[in-house]
């Protein structure tokens, strides 16, 4: 297999520190803000953003040490195989999270739908069309 690099966009400011208060269901999450701190370099690519659009942000999840292919469903149900859950840990840790923009500062992006952590590594942000 050939190697894949990313390099991070920005990092994402969570009011999450710790796993396990992080939340398990994207319903939940909706009820959190944090913000996207963008690389000033991207600003360019940030100039059609808008305030109450949805994004898909995709993320490193940089605390996943290991996986296992079998996991409790949203942390607590039934052993479940990983592919069909929303586990962090998994082969390759990027996590997606559909988000809404409610405030555009510079290069501060401050969102609704947080189920990262603190310092999480940004790989890349995605309109959501509908």
């Amino acid at each position: 297999m050939s190697e894949v690099i990313f390099h991070s966009i920005g990092y994402i400011k969570s009011p999450f520190k710790n796993v396990e208060d992080v939340p398990k269901a994207e319903i939940d999450a909706k009820k959190y803000e944090g913000q996207l701190v963008i690389d000033e370099r991207y600003l360019e690519s940030m100039a059609d953003m808008k305030v109450n659009e949805e994004y898909l942000l995709l993320f490193y999840f940089h605390e996943c040490k290991e996986y296992k292919q079998t996991v409790p469903l949203k942390g607590i149900g039934p052993l479940t195989a990983l592919f069909s859950t929303r586990a962090p840990c998994r082969p390759n840790p990027i996590g997606v999270s559909n988000i809404l923009i409610t405030d555009i500062k510079e290069n501060i992006i401050t969102f609704k739908g947080v189920d990262m952590l603190d310092n999480t590594p940004i790989l890349d942000i995605k309109k959501v069309f509908k």
